[in-house]
């Protein structure tokens, strides 16, 4: 059984971060994993360093020879499901595999699509094998619009994680001076930054030494939180306490520097970055979005406070502060949950079950 995961560009994101997780994983891998793609992108040299056969079929000038390219390459290459990762390329996927024989899964990583226009949603729906929702809060969302009455052919397969790369224990000291605290995620509309600045606010008032880092990037196009933030920070003599570090490629190295990992989202259908938190055995602070409580067991593996309210976030980092050896033991036993909930074996399982029931 020969599975494309299809992308556009291969660059940096969760669905291509856990492709390449998964491609790591090639010669244990219960089905053929192949990479089939149309762009170069950040993630291009350590896709192809995992030696999963990379088929590049670019789009140049016509949609229509575009097509005509991907179908003689699925034929080619004798693939028997494509895996899209995002509407267009689940559109893509669909069409491509009229009288083929080829069998299409669409995975959705975010609650975007839910504002698509209804034709849209129906024809992938219709046009897909099996639609894969990445949380249960993700496929609850898709579920109450109830357009097509298509639950049957939906089903949650949570993200997995290669944890080899991660440190099990962070090399930190709990008794030195200064904390250091960080939040790993881009500058975009699903996350709030901000309201992470307004609590380092509070905690220079209340004279706590700390140093933040916010590890992401700024989105080209969602330049306006991140200037916020920024302007933020400056205004409120931040900027000996925070440091912006942009894109960074050493996460794992990061996390086992810090103290603590403080997290904000808007509407994350998952939560990456805070699986990984915890996983490297850090105390994780997130807001009480569904997501957020689903992927942490209703805050068993993290504290929760409560969403776009510094002062809880700063009533339950007290707690914190007075009992840091309860919390760093409590964040050790999540640590060894998590790694079995999420690692990427259980997440190939999952996903080579589905693959097997569309197959038959």
């Amino acid at each position: 059984m020969k599975v494309a995961f299809f992308f556009g560009a291969l660059n940096r994101g969760g669905a291509e971060t856990l492709a390449l997780d998964v491609f790591a994983r090639k010669a244990e891998l219960p089905f053929e994993a192949v990479c089939l793609y149309r762009k170069e992108g950040v993630l291009s040299q350590q896709m192809a360093a995992t030696s999963a056969d990379m088929l590049k079929v670019p789009r140049k000038k016509s949609w229509l020879l575009y097509f005509c390219r991907l179908r003689k390459t699925i034929r080619k290459h004798h693939i028997d499901i494509l895996h899209a990762q995002t509407s267009l390329n689940a559109i893509i996927a669909i069409l491509c595999s009229w009288f083929t024989g080829v069998k299409v899964i669409t995975t959705f990583h975010g609650f975007g699509f839910l504002n698509a226009p209804k034709l849209l949603r129906w024809f992938i729906f219709k046009g897909s094998d099996r639609i894969i929702f990445v949380s249960q809060q993700l496929k609850k969302a898709f579920v109450e619009r109830g357009d097509f009455g298509l639950d049957a052919k939906m089903a949650v397969v949570h993200n997995g994680i290669n944890f080899d790369k991660f440190q099990h224990t962070p090399n930190h000291t709990s008794n030195r001076s200064t904390l250091a605290l960080c939040m790993v995620g881009s500058f975009g509309d699903g996350r709030n930054q901000l309201l992470i600045c307004r609590f380092l606010k509070l905690l220079k008032d209340a004279q706590v030494d700390f140093h933040f880092t916010f590890v992401g990037a700024a989105r080209p196009n969602e330049m306006e939180l991140y200037n916020a933030c920024v302007d933020y920070c400056s205004a409120h003599g931040l900027e000996q306490h925070v440091t912006f570090a942009g894109l960074c490629h050493n996460v794992p190295q990061i996390l086992s520097t810090m103290d603590a990992f403080i997290y904000s989202t808007r509407h994350d259908s998952f939560g990456l970055a805070v699986i990984e938190a915890i996983a490297s055995s850090l105390p994780t602070f997130v807001n009480d979005w569904c997501t957020m409580k689903e992927i942490t067991r209703d805050g068993k593996w993290a504290t929760l406070y409560k969403t776009d309210d510094e002062q809880s976030l700063l009533q339950v980092f007290n707690d914190f502060l007075a009992n840091r050896d309860t919390y760093q033991q409590k964040a050790l036993a999540s640590a060894n949950e998590v790694r079995q909930v999420y690692s990427i074996q259980h997440h190939i399982a999952s996903l080579a079950q589905i693959y097997s029931s569309v197959s038959h």
